[in-house]
């Protein structure tokens, strides 16, 4: 078993107690307050972590994906192994701020991201081979999903029975997956400027055969608009994605049980110009039957827009209406991008956490510090400015790509988030308390 660690816990603590005064205080702590004490380099936040080396860029992409999950009293992750060039399952040691390597094998692949899901039962996870914006998805790269079962004794994960099987036959430059009421798994990817999905057929290890979304707005995308599916209250599943030719980020619904290929006709989160851009990330209130359903979303007024112009805005699901609402987190000037969002069920509060350079924007899309937001979920208004750093490389200030769980979190789980690091080739994570009401 292999730990990895930059900073003392002590420092950590330090940096931990700081974040959550400031949430107490409703304040957005200045850099320096958040400084530790003692660290490796001065001027730290957070965590370093294990090597990427051999991944390739953004080993924590991509956007609406989802790295790390919570169970039997642990924080774990997919991440790389550089010794062995695979990728693993590891847990997060959090009296010493490392993570440790079990051995347990995901995906012996290289270069592929993964999305990760546990259903109180069973870990899966779906790896895909990556492709970008500007590298087209290609035919003979299999996205895959693994499943495993869960020793508590040992505190082991072992892969089941006939897995990995195979969701789809292309490289993609993000698929996610989630399980609908009825225990049937969805995944959705952008390919040839379409929106797809498929499913399960009655077991984990049988899969249909991919088809576009047949609804308004699922096709004519631009080459890097992307699409991400989330199961929510009421017995029903939702894929949500960006068109970037129209302005507009579309939510279809299907209700579980239906026909696969049922969907409604696909109602516009957002519209309106330059609303749209290929940055989503979506959650929802597990414990809320009614379907509470949060995203965050990047749009493209950088472009020539003013610096006051919202660049980052989270967006809410009226479950009673089906409607959505729209609430600025960022402006232009604050230099945001590639947001996630995270809900603490207990306290009823969203996070938002997101990149941005300490000062300046030489880019929309500039790597640098992992920032954080909140907002009461009932009440979504969130304070001006860049937002309290959880993640800062001092040294080397190119962290990007943030990534989590898709579970809420409340005071017994705390909030871990992971981010990664091009420059230097490592993950780097935050461990943030969170109080009871």
């Amino acid at each position: 078993m292999i730990a990895y660690q930059r900073k003392s816990p002590a420092a950590g603590g330090r940096i931990a107690l700081a974040v959550l005064l400031g949430l107490l205080l409703g304040l957005t702590p200045a850099p320096d307050r958040l400084t530790p004490a003692a660290s490796a380099a001065a001027g730290d936040v957070g965590y370093a972590g294990p090597s990427t080396s051999g991944d390739g860029s953004a080993a924590t992409g991509e956007k609406p994906e989802s790295k790390l999950w919570w169970h039997d009293g642990r924080w774990w992750a997919v991440l790389f192994h550089s010794a062995s060039q695979t990728h693993r399952i590891f847990w997060l040691d959090r009296p010493a701020q490392t993570w440790a390597d079990t051995g347990t094998v995901v995906d012996n692949r290289a270069k592929t991201r993964a999305d990760v899901l546990w259903d109180g039962a069973h870990l899966y996870v779906a790896s895909h081979v990556r492709a970008s914006s500007s590298t087209a998805a290609a035919s003979g790269n299999p996205a895959r999903l693994y499943r495993y079962s869960y020793e508590p004794a040992t505190q082991a994960y072992t892969r089941d029975a006939g897995f990995p099987v195979q969701i789809n036959n292309y490289s993609t430059e993000t698929l996610t997956i989630d399980k609908d009421s009825t225990g049937v798994l969805w995944a959705t990817w952008t390919q040839g400027a379409k929106v797809y999905v498929n499913s399960t057929l009655g077991a984990d290890t049988t899969w249909g055969t991919p088809f576009v979304l047949p609804v308004t707005g699922a096709t004519g995308l631009d080459a890097d608009d992307i699409s991400v599916v989330v199961s929510f209250g009421g017995g029903r599943t939702g894929v949500m994605w960006s068109n970037q030719p129209t302005s507009a980020v579309f939510f279809a619904v299907h209700a579980d049980g239906a026909a696969p290929s049922s969907w409604d006709v696909g109602r516009r989160a957002i519209q309106g110009p330059k609303s749209a851009d290929d940055h989503i990330n979506i959650k929802t209130l597990l414990a809320d039957p009614s379907g509470q359903v949060i995203a965050v979303v990047k749009t493209s007024h950088d472009e020539g827009g003013s610096q006051s112009a919202p660049q980052i805005m989270l967006l809410s699901r009226d479950p009673a209406t089906g409607d959505w609402s729209a609430h600025p987190v960022g402006r232009v000037k604050d230099c945001h991008t590639r947001p996630i969002v995270m809900i603490d069920s207990e306290n009823r509060m969203v996070y938002v956490f997101a990149t941005a350079p300490d000062s300046g924007c030489p880019f929309s899309g500039a790597d640098g510090t992992i920032f954080m937001k909140s907002s009461p979920l009932d009440d979504i208004s969130f304070p001006a400015g860049r937002g309290t750093p959880v993640m800062r490389d001092a040294l080397s200030p190119h962290l990007n790509n943030v990534t989590s769980t898709k579970q809420t979190v409340d005071s017994t789980t705390g909030l871990v988030v992971l981010a990664s690091n091009d420059s230097t080739q490592r993950y780097w994570h935050a461990d943030i308390p969170l109080v009871a009401p």
